[in-house]
């Protein structure tokens, strides 16, 4: 406490009233008694009702320019395009956006802090997205259409995507891979995803100018004679280094509202996923594990795969494989389209959609930016949108508890500081790298560190305080220390990549939580 926060001690009040001993003699002990007790009640205001708050120790510090939170200090939101009154794709990101203290302003305001845009805002909103300041986040990287572009990511050749092809540029090349297949279909797809059919290569047209066409896997898992996709979540919140969560709380399964079989290829409810498609809780053998023991969507495929004698874990190991080589496959083009957005704060959620065949070998069909999040037509699904987004906004920090606290201060060591951050203390202090970091041995030691780096670690560090049910998958998780091959990992990685990976293997080493 100040000094100016203290109540004053008897040698100190002695001193302001400027006599001594000597002096108080000639004085009237009333004057005496009276300049005393005014003296005590000074103190005593200073102490509990002082309005000066800078002398106290516990305040907290945002970083925030003055002008980023409104007379009642809350945080505030946008959204691109703006929200109509009838709208409600977006009812329940703006609900829990509510929930957690932020309020609605215009996107022409300059006091946002989360810019939600549900189309991407990087070409009608390009120079702004240039320019945001430090206390702004926006749900979009810039260059993220290389991983949702359905025709680029489907003509990627990817091993767990089936194989597809452009038309009329790769016309060559599917007239020879579908020769040595005759008796296979094709999907034939609009390159926009307007219109759907199969067809055998036969019947493709070849010439046209705005479709591509894909294999068809026509042997998929059917749960009560139906077929399904499988919807999984997806958080980035870096691309260089690259950070990647998959939402563990749950999975959106949704079945074809026809059985598969007898298959029928003009009947496209047999095989393709609409808005109308037959809810978990309606499938009849998954309805007793969903509705009566309460499990969510994933657990009740999950039960109605173990009771085929199967093993459904061989499903995840997979989807979490695809997910990481998916991402990597476009991580350069991301990095080069990201160059002239270097002020900005971003992240996005996907959905990565994905089939399963009757050999539980999993496929990558497509992977959407700004998915659904509506419950309007499955009212039940609510649930599961709002706990998504409540797990992508703690994770960001757009949720953070202590950020809307209604104060205009906030220390964010409080959440996350150096010390937090600081490995290998052993090997640091054996190789001396507070005195010299040229050893290989020292670049992970807390001295030898540059202010980014530093900054990444820390980022990494609030996010798994605040990851709750986001599993991390790149890095990549570990069992433990003991089982999780470094070298391996890190041999094709980015200088920073490997940095990260290899600081997430010394936190395991030291606590089992963080593999």
């Amino acid at each position: 406490m100040k000094e100016s926060c203290e109540i004053k001690s008897e040698n100190m009040v002695e001193n302001e009233i400027g006599v001594d001993l000597e002096e108080r003699k000639k004085v009237p002990i009333t004057t005496i008694l009276a300049f005393l007790l005014a003296s005590i009640c000074t103190a005593i205001v200073l102490e509990f009702l002082i309005t000066d708050r800078s002398c106290l120790k516990s305040e907290f510090n945002t970083g925030l320019p003055d002008g980023n939170t409104s007379a009642n200090n809350h945080f505030k939101y946008a959204t691109f395009p703006p929200i109509k009154p009838k709208d409600c794709h977006l009812q329940h990101v703006v609900g829990i956006l509510q929930e957690i203290g932020y309020e609605e302003t215009a996107i022409d305001d300059t006091n946002w802090t989360l810019l939600w845009a549900h189309e991407y805002p990087f070409r009608s909103l390009s120079e702004r997205m240039r320019n945001l300041l430090p206390s702004q986040t926006v749900n979009h990287f810039p260059g993220i259409g290389f991983i949702t572009s359905k025709v680029d990511l489907s003509t990627s050749a990817l091993p767990f995507m089936p194989k597809a092809f452009r038309l009329p540029e790769q016309r060559n090349e599917f007239e020879k891979y579908s020769q040595g297949k005759p008796n296979s279909l094709f999907v034939e797809k609009h390159n926009k995803h307007r219109s759907i059919s199969i067809r055998p290569p036969s019947a493709v047209n070849l010439s046209s100018t705005d479709s591509f066409i894909q294999e068809f896997v026509d042997n998929p898992f059917l749960v009560d004679g139906y077929k399904f996709d499988i919807g999984v979540y997806v958080v980035l919140t870096s691309i260089n280094p690259l950070m990647v969560y998959m939402y563990s709380g749950d999975v959106l399964f949704r079945y074809c509202p026809e059985k598969y079989y007898p298959f029928d290829t003009e009947n496209v409810d047999k095989y393709v996923v609409g808005d109308n498609y037959l809810a978990t809780w309606d499938v009849p053998s998954l309805k007793k594990y969903f509705d009566t023991f309460g499990g969510s969507m994933r657990a009740a495929f999950d039960a109605y795969v173990r009771d085929q004698s199967l093993d459904p874990s061989v499903i995840w190991i997979q989807v979490e494989d695809i997910i990481r080589q998916t991402i990597f496959s476009k991580l350069n083009n991301i990095i080069m389209a990201m160059r002239p957005f270097k002020k900005g704060n971003f992240f996005e959620l996907l959905r990565f959609d994905l089939i399963l065949d009757d050999n539980l070998q999993v496929y990558l069909m497509e992977v959407n930016m700004s998915p659904n999040l509506s419950s309007a037509h499955f009212k039940p699904n609510a649930l599961l949108y709002e706990q998504i987004l409540y797990n992508v906004f703690n994770l960001v920090g757009v949720g953070s508890s202590l950020k809307t606290v209604k104060t205009s201060l906030f220390n964010e060591d409080i959440i996350t500081s150096d010390k937090n951050i600081a490995v290998k203390l052993n090997d640091c202090a054996k190789n001396m790298c507070h005195r010299s970091c040229n050893k290989p041995e020292c670049d992970l030691c807390l001295p030898c560190l540059k202010a980014s780096e530093v900054d990444i670690l820390r980022k990494a560090h609030y996010e798994y305080l605040h990851k709750i049910e986001m599993k991390r998958i790149f890095p990549k998780t570990m069992i433990s220390s003991a089982d999780f091959n470094l070298e391996a990992e890190i041999r094709n990685l980015s200088t920073m990549d490997s940095r990260l990976t290899r600081w997430f293997y010394e936190k395991c080493k030291e606590e089992p939580s963080w593999c």
